[in-house]
């Protein structure tokens, strides 16, 4: 029997380029293959080709667009999923659900519906954990699977092929009677290494990936940690993938798509030091070389983690800073200072990483006084690029509840709530009223300036030409991604290549 595993579409309405490939689904279709099922993995913004924009100046104009999109039935993009769906006439339909393109994930399982009445449709991934009850509410919606689904999803596959009971199946949500049923949560799979590997190979499409597309990868699950903006489904808790498990994988990459350039999405890639150590060693013992990049944090670096791994290829490495405004700073939880932030920057620069240090702005208690300190931090550590987001809460998190406290956000919006509103602006009971000491015009105008002020920090010609030469050695074993980068470049400098199209 197949199952058909869908990431909805959302560059198709925002223009907004998506990079890499959707690896938990990649995770998902290894598991329903060992367990006997056919599967196949349908990236919508894949289908429709790679172009998009990287200029978030403009990002809350380009996500009303997508608001146009979802609720548009004559759109190209739902004509193409009806299509391809049909052709692959699959017996299970899988979709994956993110809270900020939730509204796109009720369209796409309306669409499914409507070419295949009878074929049963799951929701997974993060919005579906956080908010299984509202996930529910969707008609078209038979099962929702909470948490990791690398062990529900076969079980509760192979229940439905053998007409069994699922009430015993953990970390399932189904309806029995008309009433909504929450079997109870399941435990994480403590060996990551008793995993199939991402199955790349069920990705439709894959001519609309780069050999870097490919590189995604995670080498841990899980974060010690306790952000307040962040929903810690993992119970601060970190559980590691084997080095050995890891080549395994860095080679079935480098073998079949000629990936010079990896990305490993762990939340906190250098929490463990000696499993970094291990690793970079076994990178550094491979007939070839690769560059990868990281995420981390300010207090996880020091100058000998970043020579063991700068020597073994690393070349990018993100870190997120958060605010310039030590109280909005300590109201994140993160637990780091700004002495720790320009610690770690002084060493990044001395080392010569290119490295990324990501901001919000938007906060329930900020001012107009911390944002201006944010503005100002960035140019006192001066990152090779700098990222800006408003701040978007999500449900199950401090700091949701807290402005559900303060009478910003509605913790219980509809279904056709998401089908309505900007990405941006869920659960705000009035989106002109994001913060409590600033109106909504006055935030408005200040967020927009300082999206303006960090797309010119990042197209100043010199970080263009730092982040190009992090990655030399990379274009020298792909050449396409030099053109691929130097198009994006000048696209965020107003420039367009020919034939590198952002519509």
């Amino acid at each position: 029997m197949k199952i058909l595993l869908i990431d909805p579409p959302f560059k198709s309405f925002t223009g907004i380029f998506n990079f890499y490939f959707p690896l938990g689904l990649a995770y998902l279709a290894g598991c329903a293959k060992r367990a006997g099922f056919d599967c196949r993995i349908l990236d919508m913004d894949a289908a429709e080709g790679k172009g998009g924009t990287l200029d978030f100046a403009h990002e809350y104009e380009r996500y009303a667009s997508y608001i146009k999109g979802i609720n548009s039935s004559h759109h190209p993009t739902w004509d193409l999923l009806k299509q391809l769906v049909c052709e692959e006439k699959p017996d299970f339909i899988g979709i994956t659900a993110m809270t900020t393109k939730f509204g796109s994930v009720v369209r796409t399982a309306q669409v499914c519906r409507e070419v295949l009445p009878g074929v049963p449709i799951i929701i997974g991934g993060a919005h579906a954990s956080t908010m299984p009850e509202l996930t529910m509410q969707v008609p078209e919606v038979d099962y929702v699977i909470r948490g990791e689904g690398d062990e529900i999803l076969p079980n509760l596959l192979k229940a439905l092929r053998d007409k069994q009971g699922i009430a015993g199946i953990r970390g399932v949500s189904f309806r029995s009677n008309g009433n909504v049923i929450h079997n109870p949560d399941a435990v994480f799979t403590t060996d990551l290494d008793s995993l199939p590997l991402p199955d790349r190979g069920a990705l439709m499409h894959p001519k609309s990936y780069s050999s870097e597309d490919m590189g995604v990868m995670l080498t841990s699950r899980g974060c010690p940690f306790q952000c307040s903006y962040c929903f810690h489904m993992w119970e601060r808790r970190v559980r590691y993938r084997s080095v050995k498990n890891i080549m395994e994988e860095i080679r079935q990459v480098r073998r079949e798509y000629g990936t010079p350039q990896f990305s490993f999405k762990d939340d906190s890639f250098t929490v463990k030091k000696s499993h970094i150590h291990e690793l970079c060693e076994a990178i550094k013992a491979e007939p070839y070389k690769i560059g990868w990049t990281c995420t981390t944090r300010v207090d996880l670096i020091s100058d000998e983690i970043l020579s063991v791994m700068k020597d073994a290829g690393c070349n990018v490495i993100s870190v997120g800073v958060e605010s310039g405004s030590e109280r909005i700073l300590a109201e994140t939880d993160k637990g780091i200072t700004h002495n720790q932030i320009r610690r770690a920057a002084r060493l990044l620069n001395k080392h010569h990483i290119f490295w990324s240090g990501y901001f919000m702005v938007g906060l329930p208690t900020e001012t107009e006084e911390d944002i201006q300190k944010t503005l100002d931090f960035v140019g006192e550590i001066k990152p090779y690029y700098a990222g800006l987001g408003v701040y978007n809460p999500f449900p199950r998190t401090k700091l949701f509840d807290q402005a559900v406290e303060l009478g910003l956000l509605d913790p219980a919006p509809t279904v056709d709530h998401f089908l309505k509103t900007n990405p941006k602006d869920l659960f705000f009971k009035d989106p002109k009223k994001r913060v409590m000491a600033i109106s909504g015009e006055r935030f408005e105008k200040i967020s927009q300036e300082a999206s303006t002020y960090f797309h010119r920090y990042n197209t100043n010609p010199w970080n263009l030409i730092r982040r190009g030469f992090a990655r030399r050695k990379v274009y020298v074993q792909d050449p396409s991604l030099l053109y691929r980068d130097l198009g994006k470049a000048l696209e965020m400098l107003g420039i367009k290549l020919p034939g590198n199209s952002n519509t």
